[in-house]
């Protein structure tokens, strides 16, 4: 039973190919662009859901608190782009802080 599933995962994972969820910056690398990504990324906007929903079961401070770090940061991110500084791995980054915060929010 466990080869199976070993044997279905491994053929998964063989057959599958990148999403490629980011257009290519080249052909659409304009400002509108990278600006209206984090609203309209479906990424961003699960981790957006998550973290106000963190921040309303936490209550108090943390209701505006939370939601304006995340916010901060991704404006941080956004300058570190703006002057060519390179974050690796950033999208499977944004994925794992989605299960994290999901998981946060099931555990309150």
């Amino acid at each position: 039973m466990t080869f199976q599933r070993f044997a279905a995962a491994a053929a998964f994972l063989l057959l599958s190919s990148p999403a490629h969820a980011h257009l290519d910056p080249a052909s659409h690398g304009s400002f509108a662009a990278g600006f209206t990504h984090p609203v309209f990324g479906l990424d961003h906007v699960l981790a957006m859901i998550a973290v106000g929903l963190w921040a309303a079961l936490l209550g108090g401070k943390a209701i505006w608190a939370l939601p304006s770090a995340f916010v901060g940061l991704m404006i941080a991110g956004f300058g570190l782009s703006l002057l060519g500084v390179h974050v690796p791995m950033v999208e499977p980054v944004i994925l794992a802080s989605v299960v994290a915060l999901g998981a946060l929010v099931a555990v309150a």
